[in-house]
């Protein structure tokens, strides 16, 4: 490059992208055809099991019960409580258990089990991040206020003061 001549990457990689672009907009389809005549594949590798069905399970934990009348499964995971955080999550798992009592929206259930499973998950970790379990915490808090409130659909007295016990407990279990 003696003659000073440089290449500006940057103009290159603008007309790459508008290419790419106008690619995208316009494909170009060429037909083609293929000779196999002198093609030799190797044998198929699918296996038919024609006598049953095959089920293929993956995942820690997994369980199955299968032409059965009568099944009771369990599982049980332990997972230790990170220290301060216990109140918080004694209060997450009570309030998870008892969410159909709350009547809340499909879409607010499902924002409040998330949100939830969330402060759980976090609450189990051996530096459990504060600002995870805060938010997490507010948003529960946000959740629950109309049914506090009592605005939110079916709402009964009993309901609204469980809702209102939870918002003050668990304002007050999160650690400083």
């Amino acid at each position: 490059m003696a003659s000073g001549f440089k290449i500006n990457k940057q103009v290159i990689r603008k007309m790459t992208r508008e290419l790419e672009r106008e690619f995208a907009k316009n494909p170009v389809r060429v037909p083609l055809q293929a000779d196999a005549s002198d093609v030799r594949l190797p044998a198929a590798m699918t296996i038919n099991n024609y006598h049953g069905p095959v089920v293929t399970v993956t995942g820690d934990g997994a369980q199955l019960a299968w032409d059965n009348h009568d099944v009771t499964q369990g599982k049980t995971n332990v997972q230790q409580v990170a220290t301060g955080y216990e109140e918080v999550a004694d209060l997450v798992t009570r309030l998870l258990a008892g969410v159909a009592t709350f009547k809340l929206d499909p879409q607010d259930q499902d924002e409040l089990v998330e949100a939830s499973e969330t402060i759980l998950h976090e609450t189990v970790k051996d530096q459990p991040d504060r600002g995870v379990v805060r938010r997490g915490v507010t948003m529960l808090k946000g959740l629950l206020s109309p049914v506090a409130s009592g605005i939110s659909n079916a709402v009964t007295e009993e309901t609204a003061d469980m809702a209102r016990d939870l918002i003050t407990s668990l304002g007050a279990a999160l650690p400083s």
